[in-house]
């Protein structure tokens, strides 16, 4: 049987895309998600979702908003503000070197391992404290590097919590486009022209090969004014959420007969 493993990213970022992810959730293909924990409304999402039917995880969030930890504990991943430094900063002052999969690697790796796994844990436990239980799994958001690579699969391993990145290993998947075009840094009119749609009917899942996974990552969510304080991923995001709720994409999942997995299937 061919198998999907659908995952929508950055539940809790803001209310909007929270309110996108659990409208996809109950009423289109996502099956897991992933919380940031350190947002402004964090704990008005976690308690939207800690009942819900879906495979929920964290996304590791060294990005956006501010750190859980004591701002004096992991001073070299904030800016004078306190917040977060975001991707397109570290891109523009420090050397890419190369992207193999879903590393990044710096002439200098732009985050200190010791701070990075202390963010890591904090987080952990802020999912802890905010949803009752351990994530069902751990993902990266934007940037990885060696050393929040390493850092996450530390505290995965230390916690007994799956790892996404573990699939690459575990398993014999696929990873399905998630778009016709870049996503990062994309202009309004390049997300706007967008076809989710079209590219899942066309593209993505009549890729999907018997026994082996199909995985999509992808960005859903309602946009609202807090949305453009965090990230230039705005627009896209409703484009996902067509997609992960088209009637057609339905159908042609349930005629193909395509199993819709969660991580929980994968362990």
């Amino acid at each position: 049987m061919k198998k999907l493993l659908f995952q929508s990213d950055d539940y809790g970022i803001s209310r909007g895309v929270t309110a996108g992810i659990l409208d996809g959730i109950a009423n289109g293909i996502i099956k897991n998600t992933g919380l940031f924990v350190n947002m402004e409304h964090s704990e008005e999402a976690a308690a939207k979702i800690r009942d819900v039917d879906v495979c929920l995880g964290i996304d590791i969030n060294l990005v956006a908003g501010k750190p859980v930890s004591d701002p004096a504990l992991v001073p070299h991943l904030i800016d004078k503000n306190g917040n977060f430094r975001s991707s397109r900063q570290i891109l523009a002052h420090n050397r890419l070197l190369s992207s193999a999969g879903f590393i990044s690697s710096f002439e200098d790796d732009p985050y200190p391992y010791e701070e990075v796994l202390i963010e890591t844990e904090n987080q952990l436990k802020k999912f802890v404290q905010l949803v009752g239980r351990l994530p069902e799994y751990f993902h990266a958001h934007s940037l990885c590097t060696p050393n929040t690579d390493r850092a996450a699969r530390e505290i995965a391993e230390k916690y007994g919590i799956y790892r996404s990145f573990q699939m690459i290993n575990d398993h014999s998947y696929d990873h399905l486009p998630c778009s016709v075009g870049a996503v990062k840094g994309a202009s309004l009119e390049d997300q706007l022209a967008v076809d989710i749609e079209q590219d899942l009917l066309s593209v993505s899942l009549p890729s999907l090969k018997e026994d082996r996974v199909g995985y999509y990552v992808c960005h859903c969510g309602y946009i609202d004014d807090e949305l453009f304080s965090h990230t230039s991923l705005t627009v896209r995001r409703m484009k996902d959420l067509a997609g992960a709720m088209s009637p057609r994409v339905k159908e042609y999942i349930a005629a193909n007969q395509i199993q819709l997995i969660t991580y929980r299937d994968l362990q």
